[in-house]
């Protein structure tokens, strides 16, 4: 489908991406911003988006232009079938359009001013191709001119190509230039009506790769940031739960501990009573307790049985009874004999014992 795209002086081709080239850059001024142009009264409502490019060049180094006696140029570098630099309102409709390679150049045209000229030379890929104004139609003009073709070609080659304006010549008149917009048509494969030449807004503008992959690794690093975020805190969760989980397990083991504490001292208290003696004894092996108690009797029976014999043989043999007469005679005939009569108990009698093992 063929379309007509407008090529704004400040904003660019909205679909090729490509600028418009002012040299030198410091002799070029945008809008209402040319102090030292002549008569600056342009209606900015009759501008394409209200914005254009204007330089006044003069061979005389009084006259204060910003470099004097150097030519200023714009140019364009475009690929494609058809293009077109055009105003924007210069050109009304497609029908207004020579549909084909065609080129358009258009312009402000301010009104004659003494001495200076709006003389404008257009190259082609090096070649001078047209200049502005044509001897014919030279005339003093009183008022501003809007949407003026100054140059156009229907006949150029299906290639690339490299589209100068010159405006100004070393050592020649005063000359001012006001560059509107460029306009080209091709075939985009672009649906009806997204470009138009009697549109007087500005087409979508390119978004410069340097912020998308900004954005882009922006983006990535946030996400990356969100995950390790995500990722410590789980982690950090876990290990809360964790200590959360040991610590009841620390209560429970003290618990437990103190449990066993308390009931070894419950044991100890109880075996230290009479009826936990008895309790305790009654637990006590039989067959131990059996056994020491027949070794017991044992004992406690040869004892018993060594009394009795020991008793049995002080009763026996039955001893004749002794003469004590003669002793007793001869211990009372000895007491008178002497001064002191002392009363002497006499001797007890002489025990025997027999000791009989068995």
């Amino acid at each position: 489908m063929l379309v007509n795209v407008t090529v704004d002086d400040q904003f660019g081709d909205p679909y090729t991406y490509s600028q418009i080239t002012y040299t030198p850059t410091e002799a070029w001024s945008t809008a209402l911003n040319c102090s030292h142009c002549p008569d600056p009264s342009v209606s900015s409502a009759k501008v394409r988006n209200q914005t254009w490019h204007e330089s006044y060049f003069s061979s005389d180094s009084n006259s204060g232009a910003v470099r004097p006696d150097t030519p200023r140029y714009a140019s364009i570098q475009f690929t494609g079938e058809w293009l077109a630099l055009t105003a924007a309102d210069g050109i009304r409709s497609n029908e207004d359009l020579a549909l084909g390679n065609a080129v358009y150049v258009t312009c402000i045209i301010p009104p004659s001013i003494n001495d200076v000229t709006n003389r404008m030379k257009f190259f082609v890929d090096g070649i001078l191709v047209g200049s502005y104004p044509l001897m014919s139609t030279s005339s003093e003009l009183a008022e501003w001119q809007y949407g003026v073709v100054v140059y156009q070609n229907t006949s150029m080659s299906l290639e690339n190509h490299q589209l100068l304006i010159q405006s100004g010549e070393e050592g020649g008149p005063d000359a001012i230039i006001l560059l509107d917009s460029i306009m080209y048509s091709t075939f985009r494969g672009l649906t009806n009506g997204s470009i138009s030449a009697n549109n007087s807004t500005p087409g979508p503008r390119r978004v410069p790769s340097a912020p998308i992959v900004g954005a882009s690794v922006g983006g990535f690093v946030l996400i990356l940031v969100c995950g390790l975020l995500f990722f410590v805190h789980r982690r950090r969760r876990r290990s809360f739960a964790v200590t959360i989980q040991s610590f009841h397990l620390f209560v429970e083991e003290a618990a437990d501990s103190s449990y066993r504490q308390s009931l070894r001292t419950q044991t100890r208290m109880s075996i230290d009573s009479p009826e936990s003696i008895r309790t305790a004894a009654s637990h006590l092996n039989i067959d131990s307790l059996s056994t020491r108690s027949a070794k017991i009797d044992c004992r406690t029976q040869s004892i018993l049985a060594w009394q009795q014999n020991t008793q049995q043989g002080n009763k026996s043999p039955d001893l004749a009874a002794l003469d004590m007469s003669e002793e007793l005679s001869s211990y009372y005939d000895n007491a008178t004999t002497t001064e002191s009569r002392r009363v002497r108990t006499p001797p007890p009698p002489s025990r025997r014992y027999i000791v009989t093992n068995k």
